[in-house]
């Protein structure tokens, strides 16, 4: 579902929501601000120095926008909004820490290196919150008197040039080492202080709104920065981890990609960029794709994750024409490694002979080093990516939820014309419309409950069954598969390979994930006949549009499983003096802690199992009993409605839904097995 059809159900949403009953309109409200606010956020993650504002600026068209030629690197957390929903599409936002925010650092740095534990955590706090300090010191430096004034405090500028953004997001030198009177007009002195920028974009080359990150280098010498990039992972949809590709895939990458991993973030793709510095060229970049790919598997089991080569400096020449550096037989012969992209170029050059033949030769210079850089296939398959993921299932859903308000406001329309038609009738409508709805209702809550019974029996015996895997499994890893503990044998490496039992466990959440939604979902269609028949009944052969439980937050459910990526103490490190001693109580003492932690993880894991099914179940109900209170809400009588009037009503609810169905019609199969084959 595109761009398009977005559009077309937030018109179709403002309308409905001007018409709906009162137990619509919050409702249709709320999907209205969730389709509105439906932006996708792409990060740049990386190495500092692996190219990623110069590839971003390639990335989204930007040219020179942001820094990428200033040293110190970018500090700051940069949004680029491109079709913001406020339809701002000039200037910027430069939000300022307050002193609650300085200490949120270090306290949401605790839960994070929690997942990755490191014997030097302690040591990496302490030197965060000397550099937290010495942040503050440089802002007041800077700053002067109005330091307190600006805490928690936004510049908010209509228009943003390139020097006003560098005052804001880059290091800029210290303030020791400047003159006594620095020219403050132009001086990067809010970057200590800068918590967030944000800048506004027209949507440009992008199909659908979206924002993209700049975010502070890993591996930064200034800890604080990691700790700021580490911190922002959880705000982003998608990922581009940049790679240099002088040093591919170094610890502090793996690192990187494991505290990734532990979040569970999801997509992402892998970039190798400045393989315009590579000695032996394409011969080069083939073995470091090689050797990045097969490192990826080895270290994170992640054979499959997408891995494109490139250069932002070739981008950078493409749309600024500044050649310096470029080697254009360079690029010609990367063109010809990759036959995909000379075909591209070849068919770049016939259109523009054929439609610029004054100055095509430098246009077809800058035409190879685009597609030679890897940016079109980036964006390309970025947005490929975010389109098919998420961001359709959150369209899918609100388009499902706003069919049912709609089939159901046109139900309660046309009860209301028929009383308007016939006055007479008004009691005996009212009376069979109380016992239905109530009728209805009861159902419903019965179903729930019969659910909610079954899921807790189900996720005892998830319990059961990790549990059960732990005490099987974790003897055998520690102990040794030929009797001889790894822990103990000086010749091997001190660290323990839990990855089989990690993955049985998974696969067990997924299992019971999958047997607990097909069992509610088959529920599910079962409540939708019963309820047909009790229409039926009361109504005749023409029960019109009979509502149908919208199960899309089941449908769509996959357990979060990333307790499983948190880490094990001695499977990271073991003390030298454990294999000196060589005793078995060293064994014995490791089996009960790595047993007792596990069993931890699959606590949580059967917890936010538990809680997330309640949660899904708890709306799929909620919203159907609303759905059902919105069929049979009667509509005012103190002042009855004309024939005319009410006839308007009914057409224009008629409108919606038929506006509605056009857009997305349903399948044509049998909704059981439309349930079946979503599972």
């Amino acid at each position: 579902m595109d761009e398009v059809h977005r559009k077309e159900l937030i018109r179709i949403a403002e309308q409905m929501v001007q018409t709906a009953s009162d137990e619509a309109q919050p409702f249709i409200s709320h999907i209205l601000t969730d389709l509105k606010a439906l932006k996708p956020g792409i990060a740049f993650v990386g190495q500092i120095k692996a190219g990623k504002s110069r590839l971003i600026n390639g990335f989204t068209g930007q040219a020179s926008f942001l820094p990428s030629d200033v040293n110190p690197w970018t500090t700051v957390v940069t949004d680029m909004h491109f079709g913001h929903q406020s339809g701002r599409s000039t200037g910027g936002e430069f939000h300022f820490f307050d002193n609650a925010q300085w200490q949120t650092l270090l306290s949401e740095g605790d839960e994070i290196r929690e997942l990755l534990p490191d014997a030097e955590d302690g040591y990496k706090r302490k030197i965060i919150e000397e550099q937290i300090e010495a942040m503050k010191t440089r802002a007041k430096a800077r700053l002067g008197a109005r330091y307190e004034d600006l805490l928690g405090t936004s510049h908010d500028l209509e228009e943003l040039t390139h020097e006003d953004l560098a005052r804001y997001v880059s290091a800029g030198a210290d303030p020791k080492d400047q003159e006594d009177h620095p020219d403050t007009e132009t001086a990067p002195y809010y970057s200590d202080l800068t918590r967030k920028a944000e800048v506004y974009f027209e949507q440009g080359l992008f199909p659908f709104p979206l924002t993209v990150t700049d975010t502070p280098g890993i591996n930064d010498p200034l800890l604080i920065r990691e700790e700021i990039s580490h911190q922002y992972l959880r705000n982003a949809d998608f990922f581009v981890v940049v790679l240099s590709a002088h040093q591919a895939l170094s610890q502090a990458d793996l690192k990187l990609f494991r505290l990734m991993q532990a979040l569970e973030l999801g997509q992402m793709v892998v970039f190798i960029n400045r393989v315009d510095e590579l000695n032996r060229g394409v011969e080069d970049a083939a073995q470091v794709h090689a050797d990045v790919r097969a490192g990826l598997e080895r270290a994170l089991d992640s054979a499959r994750m997408t891995v494109i080569m490139g250069s932002a400096q070739w981008a950078h020449y493409a749309l600024t024409g500044d050649a310096t550096g470029i080697d254009h037989n360079q690029i010609l012969a990367w063109l010809k490694a990759h036959p995909k992209k000379l075909q591209r170029f070849l068919e770049g050059i016939a259109y523009l002979k054929q439609n610029q033949p004054e100055g095509a030769s430098e246009s077809a210079l800058r035409l190879a080093a685009m597609i030679a850089s890897g940016l079109p296939d980036l964006r390309s398959h970025v947005i490929r990516e975010v389109s098919d993921g998420p961001r359709t299932e959150r369209i899918q859903i609100a388009a499902q939820h706003l069919r049912n308000f709609a089939a159901s406001e046109l139900e309660r329309r046309r009860v209301h014309l028929k009383v308007v038609d016939n006055d007479t009738a008004d009691a005996h409508f009212a009376q069979v419309e109380d016992e239905t709805r109530s009728q209805l209702s009861q159902m419903v809550l019965e179903t729930k409950d019969r659910l909610a019974t079954e899921a807790e029996a189900g996720v005892a015996e998830l319990r059961q069954k990790l549990d059960s895997t732990v005490q099987m499994l974790v003897p055998g890893v520690v102990r040794g598969r030929d009797g001889v503990s790894p822990l103990l044998d000086p010749s091997s490496a001190t660290e323990l390979d839990f990855g089989e039992l990690r993955q049985i466990m998974r696969n067990q959440v997924l299992d019971a994930a999958h047997d607990q939604r097909q069992g509610m979902l088959n529920k599910l269609y079962a409540l939708d006949m019963q309820s047909n028949t009790v229409l039926a009944d009361r109504s005749g052969d023409d029960i019109g549009n009979p509502p149908k439980v919208d199960a899309s937050a089941l449908r769509w459910y996959r357990p979060d499983t990333s307790a499983l990526s948190r880490g094990i103490t001695v499977e990271l490190r073991v003390s030298w003096l454990a294999r000196l001693l060589k005793k078995q109580s060293v064994v014995t003492r490791a089996e009960q802690m790595i047993t007792r932690e596990f069993h931890s993880i699959a606590s949580d894991l059967a917890d936010r199992f538990e809680s997330d099914l309640a949660g899904r179940l708890d709306t799929v109900m909620n919203h159907h009993l609303a759905v059902l209170a919105i069929r049979f809400e009667e509509l005012d009588k103190a002042q009855p409605a004309s024939r005319p009037d009410a006839h308007a009503a009914l057409e224009n609810a008629k409108r919606l839904a038929n506006e509605l169905e056009e857009l997305f019609e349903e399948r044509s199969e049998p909704e059981q097995q439309r349930l079946e084959a979503a599972t």
